[in-house]
């Protein structure tokens, strides 16, 4: 009996496996959460995919195409890039092959291959710009406490799904609101996590080790660091609120 009941069993699984399938990935946004200074999207939506990324010196990624299981294809006149799309939980890995055909999409210092995640209802794009609204709000009212605390949670939620010139804004603003709590040690400490600390260079030049045209968009947020810094230590005085 059990043996009979052992080989139906056999027999089943093995007519279903021919017509079995991964599921379905989900529609929605999805954030590149590579690291470092990459960034981007993808978009997943009936049936068909968007890549956008950033990577070193503004270099980016754009193609988009169509899915067929858990693979996506885009084509343009000269190349097709078939890319395989793993889904673990809800994070996508994507992975080209760093194929000639999937360079073809992107520029010389930018890739797409890796993680994707969707940001959490807290992270969106839209929500991320309220609750840095509502800190900033606080830090006006001069409630330094509640402003720490709303930039403090907004990193600690969210700086993965954050550009990352956004994150170490909003560490500045956050230290800034530490200086003026008295807690010139935490000013310091938070602004240790920049770029703008942990890449200084000993000439006092103001790239802080970035490729031209990230240093163009990091400049005015790397020297808002560099004066909070100074605030903190004591050698400078603040002259406007």
């Amino acid at each position: 009996m059990r043996l009979t009941w052992t080989l139906a069993a056999a027999c089943s699984i093995s007519w279903l496996a021919p017509g079995a399938h991964a599921a379905p990935l989900s529609d929605g946004n999805y954030v590149y959460i590579a690291g470092g200074h990459a960034s981007g999207t993808l978009t997943i939506s009936g049936g068909h995919f968007t890549i956008s990324t950033v990577g070193t010196n503004c270099h980016s990624c754009d193609l988009d195409g169509k899915l067929d299981g858990n693979h996506g294809i885009a084509s343009d006149s000269d190349s097709t890039c078939r890319i395989t799309f793993s889904d673990d939980h809800g994070t996508l890995t994507l992975d080209s092959g760093n194929s000639d055909a999937c360079r073809s999409f992107c520029g010389a210092r930018a890739m797409f291959d890796g993680q994707y995640q969707k940001a959490p209802q807290a992270c969106t794009d839209r929500a991320v710009s309220s609750r840095l609204a509502q800190a900033r709000e606080r830090y006006a009212k001069k409630d330094f406490p509640a402003a720490a605390t709303g930039y403090q949670s907004l990193l600690d939620q969210c700086s993965t799904f954050m550009n990352w010139i956004d994150t170490d804004r909003v560490r500045s603003e956050l230290a800034l609101t530490q200086y003026h709590m008295g807690d010139n040690a935490q000013c310091l400490a938070t602004l240790a996590q920049t770029n703008a600390i942990m890449n200084r260079s000993d000439d006092g030049g103001d790239s802080f080790g970035f490729a031209p045209c990230d240093a163009d968009n990091y400049q005015s947020t790397g020297k808002a660091i560099l004066h909070n810094e100074a605030l903190c230590k004591g050698t400078v005085q603040q002259t406007t609120k």
